[in-house]
């Protein structure tokens, strides 16, 4: 089958944009109200002590399963009953993880503290319910593989609304604890995740057991017998080798038929065996998610390691607020460019390979546009942002300064999703080993830099080892880019000049009008009260700028607009 790489990713980013859209709203919503009812201490708890907690758990023991299952998706002859052994994995894997994490937890806990004991038992809780939700890990896996997205996205979405609804409810109408009350909402979610899985899978089995047409179940007879179709390649070899002996003599058909489906019977079983090649590839993909675990979340464990609950507060609601664009926008990119990048090459192995460069240089300067607008227009609007949505309760501690850092950091979270995804993607073994390594060690320096900058600078140190973090990976990765295709150019993939300078004009008199009116507003009422009619003229003078900059990018970047309008016009051919 010939690879349709442009129209894999159309299709995937819209499918994945929905699904986070409607998941990330819910669940800002939901975060929102609760911030609004927490103290900064009591949402560092939650932000930063159990989300380390749970991600640990669940990114480590299934992400690593999950990318090698869609690596070795590439082979078309590969069923899904191999990714459910592979998915399978997870589940014992999990149970090890959990017991490791829940106990080192414990272990460094103060026992002498006064809700030591609370503590202790939200721990315990915390860890049964990441193992909950992995136990339907292999369903989660096949669902990434098979491209079912709309089942992620309900499973999701419901557990989302379950997690926030009990939180919200034992908060307000209990007297529980808050990190019992924390814990229950999270076991709760865990629980919603495998109804769903459940709900969705479970009935296909069961009424194909009924001789149901298996095209109306999204576990069809491939997934139970195996690869032994009647249309499929192996029995209709099967079938014509069948009917020549036939013609040799009929005394020997029995015996071949039976030989025939002994032999389609080992293949199904087959797919349920972990062949070495699997197995190795899942062990790479498992040290990379415990490198990119260290990455994403490294700053989170300094944080939680040697930072007041206070600070972690601040830090907790400045990254999910930053990461609710990061997430919403940035992930279903990248998750769609790595499945686009995957596709097996069609006939034509060159122009295949153009059309992915073609894609990730288009994926590329999108990037570099985004986090131009956030760069230029993010610093001067975060303290009314904050103020707005979070209240005078967080405007006046250290989030506004912080989230004005992380909007720079943006840019460099969207340039390093989409490059990386085109590594995890075509990467060999051998590269794949190499960009471990070298991922490891920014880690290190990452992790290093941390402790370094948070004594001195707080959150915003920790956003700016991440920072550069993130530069050391986006170079690495263009590396490897230029070593693939050595014609290409820096320049070409950038933003253009044009679209720089008016980013540049814009957040010097964005600047300049937060001096004037946001800086006035806070000097003479000291954060108290309503806004005055200055703030308001500030935000005018941001909408007015941000039309005029985004006229100004429409009409610079004429061949990045060119060059959309070719891949997507090849997409509808191919989706036609």
């Amino acid at each position: 089958m010939q690879s349709n790489s442009a129209a894999v990713l159309v299709r995937g980013f819209v499918n994945l944009l929905v699904s986070q859209l409607s998941v990330r709203l819910i669940n800002f919503a939901l975060n929102l109200v609760t911030a609004r009812l927490l103290t900064p201490e009591a949402y560092g708890l939650a932000s930063v002590q159990f989300h380390l907690l749970n991600t640990g758990i669940v990114f480590l023991s299934r992400e690593g399963l999950k990318r090698a299952c869609q690596r070795i998706q590439k082979d078309e002859h590969v069923h899904p009953q191999k990714v459910l052994a592979l998915g399978c994995l997870c589940i014992p894997l999990g149970a090890c993880i959990t017991a490791i994490v829940c106990s080192t937890t414990l272990w460094r806990m103060d026992v002498k503290a006064p809700d030591a004991q609370v503590h202790a038992t939200a721990v315990a809780m915390q860890g049964f319910a990441a193992f909950v939700e992995l136990c339907c890990g292999p369903l989660y896996i096949l669902a990434k593989v098979q491209l079912a997205d709309a089942v992620v996205a309900v499973a999701e979405g419901a557990a989302t609304i379950a997690k926030g609804a009990l939180t919200l409810l034992l908060l307000k109408k209990s007297s529980m604890p808050v990190p019992i009350a924390l814990s229950w909402a999270q076991v709760a979610y865990g629980g919603v995740t495998m109804a769903v899985y459940l709900a969705y899978y479970i009935p296909g089995l069961c009424k194909w057991t009924l001789s149901m047409p298996s095209d109306s179940f999204c576990l069809s007879k491939q997934v139970v017998l195996g690869p032994h179709h009647p249309r499929g390649s192996e029995s209709q070899e099967s079938e014509s080798e069948l009917r020549r002996r036939r013609l040799q003599g009929s005394e020997h058909a029995a015996g071949h038929a039976a030989e025939v489906q002994h032999q389609q019977r080992a293949a199904a079983v087959d797919d349920f065996l972990l062949d070495s090649r699997s197995l190795a590839l899942c062990w790479r993909f498992l040290l990379q998610a415990i490198v990119h675990l260290a990455q994403t979340e490294g700053s989170r464990m300094v944080m939680a390691l040697y930072q007041s609950s206070y600070n972690q507060g601040v830090y907790g609601l400045v990254t999910n607020l930053g990461s609710l664009v990061v997430r919403t926008i940035f992930f279903p990119v990248e998750e769609a460019a790595f499945r686009a990048f995957s596709r097996p090459p069609g006939k034509d192995v060159e122009a295949d390979k153009k059309q992915k460069i073609q894609i990730l240089a288009i994926l590329v300067r999108v990037s570099g546009l985004t986090g131009l607008l956030a760069a230029a227009f993010g610093p001067s609007y975060t303290y009314v942002l904050l103020r707005l949505v979070y209240g005078q309760k967080w405007s006046s501690t250290e989030a506004p300064a912080a989230l004005a850092c992380y909007c720079g950091y943006i840019t460099l979270l969207a340039l390093n999703g989409c490059t990386e995804a085109y590594i995890n993607a075509v990467a060999d073994t051998r590269q794949l080993s190499k960009s471990i390594r070298w991922q490891a060690a920014f880690s290190a320096a990452q992790i290093i830099l941390s402790f370094v900058l948070v004594w001195r600078l707080g959150a915003i140190g920790l956003i700016l080892a991440d920072s550069a973090n993130m530069v050391m990976r986006i170079g690495y990765s263009w590396r490897f880019i230029k070593s693939a295709v050595p014609s290409l150019r820096l320049t070409a993939w950038a933003p253009s000049f044009v679209s720089c300078c008016a980013a540049t004009a814009a957040a010097i008199a964005l600047r300049l009008s937060k001096a004037r009116f946001v800086d006035k507003y806070l000097a003479q009422n000291a954060g108290q009260g309503a806004f005055s009619q200055d703030v308001v003229c500030h935000v005018s003078i941001g909408m007015a700028a941000l039309v005029g900059m985004l006229i100004t990018m429409l009409l610079a970047e004429q061949n990045l607009r060119l060059d959309t309008k070719q891949l997507m016009s090849h997409s509808r051919q191919k989706l036609d």
